[in-house]
């Protein structure tokens, strides 16, 4: 396959993953000093107290490592099923799309876009229109043929629309080229 048009990427989040890799670095390393100052007076007191606490630090210490490879393990996971995912779209679909149409700015989409947009979207109203005034097929009511006239001219004139801006679009086309060879 072959990629034409331009892609966007999103920027990175690094400051997050900075600030939490800091705060698991001071968080472990202050378990790490715990445990050692509680082996020191354990070992220094020689008291029964001391290695019982020496113990909780130790397993305070463990659980700790325990959670930081169990979410470690999970982001891994995580990182490879939505790697797969997109492999797996770009694979059905072509390139997935970065965003949904409904957070897309309009600003960051050209005027045909929004043209053609607007065009299936008074498709689909005319379409509705067309469902609710055709007769019933067991003769119920009768419906509005005058409603659905209107529709299909206004069917006739969208798509007529849609056409000679399809036609008239100076940019290049931006997409995914499929072979059939890939599937």
């Amino acid at each position: 396959m072959q990629q034409i048009g331009s892609t966007r990427t999103n920027p990175s989040g690094s400051s997050s993953g900075r600030a939490s890799i800091w705060i698991t670095l001071i968080g472990m390393t202050a378990l790490v000093v715990i445990f050692v100052v509680a082996l020191l007076q354990a070992a220094n007191q020689n008291s029964v107290l001391g290695w019982v606490l020496a113990a909780i630090a130790l397993g305070w210490l463990l659980i700790a490592c325990f959670v930081l490879w169990m979410v470690r393990k999970a982001a891994k996971f995580g990182a490879r099923q939505i790697e797969q995912a997109q492999q797996e779209a770009n694979r059905r679909f072509g390139r997935a799309p970065m965003t949904s149409p409904s957070t897309t700015p309009a600003a960051d989409r050209s005027i045909l876009d929004q043209k053609l947009e607007h065009s299936f979207q008074i498709i689909m109203v005319q379409a509705r229109v067309i469902a609710a005034n055709l007769p019933a097929p067991d003769g119920s009511t009768e419906g509005d043929r005058e409603q659905v006239d209107r529709a299909l001219d206004t069917l006739a004139v969208t798509a007529s629309n849609g056409m000679g801006m399809v036609k008239d679009a100076s940019e290049p086309l931006s997409g995914e080229v499929i072979d059939d060879d890939d599937r």
